[in-house]
């Protein structure tokens, strides 16, 4: 068992709440054993980091990738979605 899956398991006890990533909840959501606290809000896997060379030797395709996630980021609030602040 991992540790998302002791704290679902527990919250499900009625023990407090958990803040889990949607695969360990899900089950736990179905079948109401569990309930969203804040349904506007999720917890992902991890965080998303992209790693590439410098500017100068950057190929097009990966630069064109970088400015698509970072567009996508910004279109979409997400940096401000998923800060801890």
């Amino acid at each position: 068992m991992s540790d998302s899956e002791a704290a679902c398991a527990t919250a499900a006890q009625g023990l407090g709440i958990a803040l889990v990533s949607m695969p360990f909840a899900v089950g736990y959501l179905e079948t109401g054993r569990l309930l969203r606290v804040l349904p506007d809000w999720y917890v992902d896997d991890g965080n998303i980091s992209i790693y590439y060379a410098e500017q100068k030797l950057l190929p097009g395709k990966t630069r064109a990738f970088v400015d698509f996630i970072i567009e996508q980021f910004a279109e979409r609030g997400l940096g401000q979605r998923f800060s801890a602040l």
